[in-house]
């Protein structure tokens, strides 16, 4: 049944991830935690190589429609991957639970912006600021590093609230910006041993299905729904963040 299982949940964290732009390493990692007892670091590393195929499978329906700005995405993923340089640098010397908790803060300021107001369509774009775009896309970079959260969950809220992209089109620049930073990562712990190839297999095949299913039909679900359901994930991670700065974890 196991492979059922990896399949099911694969297709789940596809969907999940192409419809917010997060790569569904968010459900990943904790679900092969809890479902099959892997330890963490091979979660880790199993999720990343399964964030590439969301990345593959969404952008390859995305590009195809038009709903992924290239040119920023290109542009952010060389400052995201100098943050992340520089976060592996830093981390042995910035305080580890003071990031997580001013990370926490920001994430629920991201929350409050992002939720859309009474009234709102949910898919108006911001007024652009290219510029604070890639220095938000450094420090995602540095955040990723140092905490190990997905690129997803900072390029999102980042493209559209500070970028000005529309929510839709967003989630989907999103998508593929974090293939790269997830194919990198996922390099490093498959070289380590820290990839369960056995549990590769099921699972990727369910993320492309998933993120395929979840790209074309994207446009079914209204920017105001996805909004509120980034805004949830937002606060969730936020809590958790807030929970490890405060106890020093």
């Amino acid at each position: 049944m196991m492979p059922l299982v990896l399949f099911a949940l694969g297709a789940g964290a596809g969907g999940f991830g192409v419809l917010l732009g997060v790569g569904g390493g968010v459900i990943l990692v904790p679900a092969l935690v809890f479902l099959t007892d892997l330890p963490f670091t091979s979660a880790v590393g199993t999720s990343l190589l399964c964030v590439v195929a969301t990345s593959v499978a969404g952008s390859s329906v995305q590009f195809a429609r038009g709903a992924v700005d290239a040119r920023m995405a290109v542009g952010l993923q060389a400052y995201a991957v100098l943050g992340a340089v520089g976060g592996g640098l830093l981390a042995p010397i910035v305080p580890v639970s003071t990031l997580q908790f001013a990370f926490g803060v920001l994430l629920l300021v991201a929350a409050w912006r992002i939720w859309p107001r009474h009234g709102e369509s949910g898919d108006a774009p911001r007024t652009p600021h290219p510029a604070l775009a890639n220095v938000g896309a450094g420090g995602g970079g540095v955040v990723a590093s140092m905490l190990g959260v997905g690129g997803g969950i900072v390029f999102t809220p980042l493209l559209h609230l500070v970028v000005g992209l529309d929510f839709y089109r967003a989630a989907a620049t999103s998508v593929y910006v974090i293939g790269l930073t997830a194919a990198s990562g996922g390099l490093v712990y498959l070289i380590r041993g820290d990839v369960v190839m056995s549990h590769v297999g099921p699972t990727m095949l369910g993320v492309l299905v998933g993120a395929s299913v979840a790209a074309r039909g994207v446009r079914r679900f209204s920017a105001a729904w996805l909004k509120r359901a980034f805004g949830v994930l937002l606060v969730y991670v936020a809590i958790r963040m807030l929970m490890r700065g405060l106890s020093g974890a």
